[in-house]
């Protein structure tokens, strides 16, 4: 989902960002960024995936449903 769908389908259920913010424990602020893609928290985008009542992939596929990529580093010997 797109942020402005995210936002659209929270106003439509009268879920304000305060209150899930204020159910896990975190500032509006950080609900906020994470609804924007700015920032990345697995414990916020499921409490926001929670209250619109979707599995948290289908609310932000972009980081659940993509291969991650992963850094390998290689001593020299």
């Amino acid at each position: 989902m797109t942020p402005l769908e995210i936002q659209f389908e929270l106003k439509k259920r009268g879920i304000t960002q305060r209150q899930i913010a204020r159910e896990l424990g975190v500032s509006e602020m950080v609900v906020s960024k994470v609804v924007n893609q700015q920032l990345v928290s697995d414990r916020v985008m499921r409490g926001v995936a929670e209250a619109l009542g979707y599995d948290h992939r289908a609310v932000f596929p972009k980081y659940y449903l993509m291969p991650g990529k992963r850094k390998t580093s290689k001593v020299a010997v």
